[in-house]
Order: structure tokens, then sequence, then C-alpha cells
């Protein structure tokens, strides 16, 4: 408890972002009147490098090394509705094939403040969870969600409501239908100098099962969910804006054969301070009992993801993050993190560092209604 209190105090602190600042790594989908009727062309890429020098603890090391290319069409029917086609490309360096190849196809709609998607989702890192929810590294090798999503942002106010079919079941086949359905809300209850408060509720549940599946493997359900208080502020001069977070993980199995864990819970600590130089520093927190992810990060759980046999019941990191963020030109960002943390569960110091360049760009290409 003494080690607790002191991480705690340490975080809320710190002079920022309730979690990480994945800011160049979402891709919004934008609807503009002034763009209805146009046709556009595009392409979103990213290269990226992250090497992981993990021993001793739930998991050992690895490195992701490659980079991801989606080139796109997209016809704006309507003031409030677009459509996009075209394919996403990922190259693993060291693999001769693409491990992933795959078309995409969009149709969004918005009426007044919301926002309806079908085909490829905002997904990934667009959900806003925090680690222990959703790993950042899906944006590196599990990126592309589709099925349904209703989106709101506005006046404090955040909402996302997603649907994400991963597997679709035949007759006699040997492997179970599987989805994720989620829910990530964040809303401001107060704001003024002292800064704002908000609340975030977040959810992610996984269900395998259906009737088709040749071997009869029993129905699975998992529930993860997140709820806490994020409090930042803004600042003129070099330190630009602070931050500090606590949130409350739950995880539940109601799955008819159980997992080692039927249910665990863990704290989640966050605090920090972003600087005029671009440089975001985050001191992190976790601690948990008997918790297991859905999606979330690797470091996290219970049981490790990599082999399924190791364990440690109670996991528990101190971490300190290091963020640079650098816009080079338009449409291009330069993102290099360094994160090391001390496993204080394995006894044991850890890190991991990379670097990453986003690209995103649109460009007009005709006008068909003229």
């Amino acid at each position: 408890m003494r080690t607790l209190g002191l991480i705690f105090c340490l975080v809320w602190a710190s002079p920022g972002w309730s979690q990480l600042n994945n800011r160049a790594f979402e891709d919004r989908l934008a609807l503009e009147p002034t763009d209805s009727g146009k046709l556009f062309v595009g392409v979103n890429a990213l290269g990226f490098f992250k090497n992981n020098e993990y021993r001793q603890t739930i998991i050992e090391g690895y490195t992701l090394f490659g980079y991801q290319f989606q080139p796109f069409l997209s016809y704006h029917l309507a003031p409030n509705l677009r459509i996009d086609a075209g394919a996403f490309l990922q190259k693993d360096f060291g693999n001769d094939a693409y491990s992933t190849a795959a078309p995409t196809f969009t149709l969004k709609w918005r009426h007044r403040d919301l926002a309806v998607l079908f085909g490829n989702l905002e997904g990934s890192l667009n959900h806003r969870l925090i680690e222990p929810l959703y790993d950042f590294e899906r944006v590196l090798n599990r990126r592309l969600e589709t099925g349904v999503q209703f989106l709101m942002d506005k006046d404090g106010f955040f909402a996302d409501a997603w649907f994400d079919w991963q597997y679709m079941q035949y007759w006699n086949d040997p492997r179970q239908e599987q989805f994720v359905a989620g829910l990530s809300l964040q809303k401001r209850i107060l704001s003024g100098k002292f800064g704002t408060l908000e609340i975030p509720l977040q959810l992610v549940a996984r269900h395998q099962g259906g009737q088709l599946d040749a071997a009869g493997q029993p129905i699975q359900t998992v529930v993860n969910t997140a709820a806490g208080l994020v409090w930042t502020t803004s600042h003129d001069g070099f330190i630009k804006g602070t931050t500090a977070s606590a949130y409350y993980v739950f995880d539940k199995d109601l799955s008819l054969t159980k997992q080692p864990y039927l249910d665990g819970d863990g704290l989640y600590l966050n605090g920090g301070v972003s600087t005029a130089w671009g440089l975001e520093i985050m001191a992190t927190y976790w601690k948990a009992n008997e918790y297991l992810s859905i999606h979330g990060g690797q470091i996290y759980p219970a049981i490790s993801p990599q082999d399924g046999v190791t364990l440690q019941p109670s996991p528990h990191l101190a971490m300190l993050r290091f963020l640079y963020n650098h816009r080079v030109a338009d449409g291009l960002t330069l993102s290099l993190r360094y994160e090391p943390y001390y496993d204080l569960a394995f006894k044991t110091f850890q890190y991991s560092y990379g670097f990453y360049l986003n690209y995103r760009a649109r460009y007009f290409l005709a006008n068909p209604r003229h």
C-alpha cells in the first residue's frame, strides 16, 4: 500500500494525457458539406518499428518492423454521406509475402451529431481505449475492423459503439464464429480555471460460438470494462498541458467452460506533462489481480498471451514513458517512443522503443455531377 500511495501521488502531481497520446494514429473519415458531389483519391501510410526488449516477465521480447499502405477512392454522395473503397496492404520486413492484403469499403452517414459507419470501421486506436483494454500494437498488426459503428463527438461528449465481426462461420466449419462489441464513452462534467474533469466508461466484449462448427466447441464470452476520472489542464509557455487519471478495470468470464481465472480487476493510474517541444512524459502505474484481457496490452494480464501457460496472478507495473511527435510536412508525422518499466511482480526491468511515420493525404479528382 505504501508503494501504491507513492506512485499515485507521483501520477497526480505530474505536470498531459489520461492515456497515451495516439492522435497521430487516428484516421477519421471527415464529412464536409462543401465536398458534396466530389470524388477524391487518397492514401494512408504507416511505417513502423517497435522493439520490445522483454525478458523474465509475462512475455518474451519481439520486434515489429514494416509498413502499411492504403490507397482509396472517396465519393461524397451528399453533404452527410460518403463512400470509400480501396485496399489495405501490410508488409512485415523479413516476410516475403504480405501479411495482410484486403479490400476496404466504408459507407459513412451522418444525421445531426450521430455518425453511422458500415463496412470498415474507424477502429483500432480511434476507439480511445486505455491500454489494459486495447493494445497499442493492434494498430501495427490487427488494424482492420469490419462491421457497424455509431459515433458522436460534441460539446464535451464522446461516444463510440461498434460491432466488429472477426470470423464468419460456415457449415461444418472447424472454427467458431467470433465477434467483438465495444463501447467507449467520455463525458465532461466540470470545466473552469482549474482545468477539465471528465468521466470515461469503456467496455469490450468478445463472443465465440455458433451452431455450425464441426467440433461442437463450447460457447465463450468474456467482458472487459473500465471506469475512471480524467483531469486535464492547458497552459501557455513551455508546459502546454498536464493531466492525471485513475481507472478501475474489471473483467468477467461468462463462458460455459471457464478459464483459470473467472474474473479479475485492476487499478490503472496515469499522469503526465506535454511540452512546447512536442515531448510528452507520462507516468503509469498498474496493479491488478487475476486480470485477463481480450485485446489489451500484452504486459497487463495475469496469463501470458504468448503461451497461455505462464501465470502471474498479481500483475504489478510502474512505468515512465517518453513520447515525441513532430510534424515533418503536410500530412506527415514522425513519432518516437521510449517506454521503460519495472515489473514489481517479477522484479525485473523492461523497456521498449520505436519510431513511426504516419502519412495521410487526399486529393480532389473530379466532380462527376458537372
